[in-house]
Parts: C-alpha cells; sequence; structure tokens
C-alpha cells in the first residue's frame, strides 16, 4: 500500500531568462525605476 500522507517534491525551475530568480528581479526593479525617471522627466519638461 502507497503511503499518501507524504508531499509532492517542490523543484524550483529556473526563469526564463537571467540564469537565477534573484537577477530577473533585480532587472525588473532597475527597469521600473527607470521608467519612472523618464516618466517624471517627461512630467517636468512636458508639463
Amino acid at each position: 500500500m502507497r503511503d499518501e500522507t507524504h508531499e509532492p517534491e517542490t523543484r524550483e525551475e529556473p526563469p526564463p531568462f537571467g540564469g537565477s530568480w534573484r537577477t530577473l528581479y533585480a532587472v525588473l526593479l532597475v527597469n521600473l525605476a527607470v521608467l519612472t525617471a523618464l516618466f517624471y522627466l517627461f512630467t517636468r519638461y512636458f508639463g
């Protein structure tokens, strides 16, 4: 009889690009900061 109470193995898959999740999140945060700065500059210039 099989033991049905054990949890399935959780494997962490690699991200689609960047090599690691830390790198991917760092790229996303830098992208967010750059876009925020650009939108701020556009607002100051054209506002």
